[in-house]
């Protein structure tokens, strides 16, 4: 006879269920919004293989750096400054990459919603092709997660959690037939979170109890897997457990099903508005993009049901992987064939090789429209009325790079784009801000930003991150991206 619990434990169906909130192994709390003001919400967009910071750097910016340093910028190693240099005002759209800034016809300009951060280092985290778990945990990592990622800290604030069903949503987009990316999220030390790859899937867990095709029946067959690993528990647990281990995992497990099935009736709770912010379904469009073989496009139903699930209120932080960790970037990208040398689509990995102008401009404009999915979603925040102003006066979306500054880096540069969050005293206001290089004593690192992002959520911390606390420059936020209000 199959057990009972190992087949439901693999289920592809139980773990849609558990996939964003690490049920099977914990149980989150589901009190009522904590703290004081309105919503606190995060999203951070993780840019695979590196963001060459060339491509950000708008041209006062460059201008004021390559004054200071007294000659052209060819990497952070050439900044010349002492402090973090402060241009506010700065015409951030025209930069390589953050065209998508620019308002254009009915769409809002989010240069006065933005604030571009050059200079951050994470040398300690080792650089390479990807930092893996390191970028988002601040922390080096090496056989796995030395502790959280940001996303999973801000997931526990109760002034962030509210009572949304999900702690977070971790989607993306990578280079890998398997359907679950662990090498760039944890719940914990040692304990990595899985980032879902299949959009299909993601709208099944998160939309399923509203669909008519097939998410809807995998919604249904979840609810009941879950109810049949219930009573098979319970059943088990009645007839006495030997063994107090024994016991103690069963009851676990029994809290964690209990979990799940408390999470699916909340759900079912929000037919209203899940209905209203439910994006197409999977099959119903033509050419169908929850199966594209073009990553991009891909990553446009990704970033659809990320908005859709901040809207409709299933969770409050969201994580969207662009190819992070491993060897995931390593993709092809057939939208943009025309700016590949020669017009003739490369593979990743050679992509990236590639010398000169020519295959950094291919890079360039990935970064571009990676970015402009950002945006995207921070316009239709925007367009959501809510206690303060917007949703997006309410959400801080954060894009980083996953390694630094190019495809075999040093780490030595993290080149970062906010944009909203207003409301939590973020200042995206069209500034740019460019810390001292890598190596000087005021220069500031990944950590230092997402010191301010726990700042900003409620939750004041000055030391995220560095298990080795040596490799820490300085604690703290950074004053110039953040202030009480």
């Amino acid at each position: 006879m199959i057990n009972r619990r190992k087949f439901i434990a693999s289920s592809g169906l139980l773990a849609g269920a558990a996939l964003f909130s690490g049920a099977l192994g914990r149980q989150e709390s589901r009190g009522s919004r904590g703290g004081e003001g309105g919503p606190r919400r995060f999203v951070i967009f993780l840019e695979g293989n590196g963001t060459r910071p060339a491509c950000m750097r708008d041209p006062l910016t460059l201008e004021t750096l390559e004054g200071i340093a007294g000659g052209e910028i060819g990497s952070s190693r050439d900044y010349g400054h002492s402090d973090p240099v402060l241009i506010e005002g700065a015409p951030l759209s025209e930069a390589r990459a953050l065209g998508a800034l620019a308002g254009s016809g009915d769409a809002l300009s989010l240069v006065d919603r933005a604030a571009l951060v050059l200079g951050l280092s994470g040398t300690h985290l080792g650089g390479g092709h990807s930092t893996d778990h390191g970028a988002l945990c601040a922390s080096k990592s090496t056989s796995g997660p030395s502790g959280p990622s940001i996303e999973s800290v801000l997931a526990e604030i109760p002034g962030v959690r509210g009572s949304s069903p999900f702690d977070a949503l971790r989607v993306g987009i990578g280079a890998s037939s398997n359907p679950l990316n662990y090498a760039s999220c944890a719940f914990a030390a040692g304990k990595p979170a899985p980032i879902l790859l299949d959009p299909s899937a993601v709208f099944s867990t998160l939309f399923g109890s509203v669909a008519l095709g097939d998410a809807g029946s995998d919604f249904q067959s979840r609810k009941d897997l879950l109810a049949y690993a219930l009573e098979d528990v319970q059943l088990e647990l009645a007839g006495g457990v030997a063994s107090s281990r024994g016991r103690e995992k069963l009851e676990t497990y029994e809290a964690s099903l209990l979990d799940m099935m408390a999470r699916d009736a909340q759900i079912e709770g929000m037919q209203d508005a899940l209905s209203a912010a439910k994006p197409a379904e999977p099959g119903t469009l033509d050419p169908d993009p929850y199966v594209s073989s073009d990553p991009l496009i891909r990553l446009g139903a990704q970033v659809d049901l990320v908005s859709a699930g901040l809207i409709s209120g299933l969770t409050n932080v969201a994580v969207v992987s662009l190819g992070s960790g491993a060897y995931y970037w390593s993709q092809q990208y057939p939208s943009l064939v025309d700016f590949y040398p020669d017009g003739q689509l490369i593979g990743g990995h050679d992509l990236r090789h590639g010398d000169g102008g020519d295959y950094y401009e291919v890079l360039h404009e990935l970064s571009s429209r990676y970015i402009g999915q950002m945006c995207r979603l921070a316009r239709e925040l925007a367009a959501v009325p809510e206690e303060g102003g917007s949703m997006l006066d309410n959400t801080l979306l954060l894009y980083m790079p996953d390694n630094g500054e190019k495809h075999h880096s040093n780490a030595e540069e993290f080149a970062m784009l906010m944009l909203g969050g207003n409301n939590m005293g973020f200042h995206t206001d069209g500034r740019s801000v460019s810390y001292p290089k890598s190596g000087h004593a005021n220069n500031r690192q990944v950590s230092n930003m997402f010191n301010t992002l726990l700042y900003g959520a409620g939750q004041p911390t000055d030391d995220f991150g560095h298990a080795n606390a040596d490799s820490r420059v300085a604690e703290g936020p950074l004053a110039e991206l953040w202030t009480q209000v």
